[in-house]
């Protein structure tokens, strides 16, 4: 299934919608004002958390921890050190590798070699715009959550 992931780019703090194919919201995902260890929520429309990170400080390449509603972990992601951008994913224990094009404007996420989800960035937006094609919908809430997280993380890359 196709979901699409937009910006708001007039906040405080970090904001952005989550709609499905139809345009749908089916979460919205909104960051602390300034947080040190870049916390994160991603909510569905009534507000409730579905699941929250942050990210590990004093790190040589940087580490993200996602939690679910009961404070348990449940992904970690971590940049590893090479010419475009790549990382390790770990969901629920199973390892995967996130690897990205040259400009960090498309990524595949893969688990055994195989595609779970694809990721294409929108060049030419207000706001970063991602449009993300899930191939495992069982944990389709942390591959959108780890989308935001990677826009974090590029962004963190460029501004540093």
């Amino acid at each position: 299934m196709n979901y699409y992931i937009k910006q708001k780019i007039f906040t405080i703090k970090d904001k952005f919608d989550v709609t499905d194919e139809h345009q749908n919201l089916v979460y919205q995902v909104k960051g602390k004002f300034m947080s040190i260890t870049n916390k994160l929520e991603l909510v569905n429309p009534s507000g409730k958390v579905i699941l929250k990170s942050n990210k590990k400080v004093l790190t040589l390449l940087p580490i993200y921890y996602i939690y679910d509603e009961f404070n348990q972990e449940v992904a970690t992601i971590k940049r590893v050190f090479s010419l475009k951008p790549k990382f390790e994913l770990s969901i629920l224990h199973k390892e995967m590798t996130v690897e990205g094009s040259f400009f960090a404007h498309s990524f595949g996420i893969y688990h055994n070699n195989t595609e779970v989800a694809s990721i294409s960035k929108k060049i030419i937006s207000w706001g970063d715009t991602y449009e993300i094609s899930i191939h495992e919908e069982q944990n389709k809430e942390v591959f959108l959550f780890v989308v935001i997280i990677l826009d974090q993380i590029i962004h963190e890359r460029r501004s540093s």
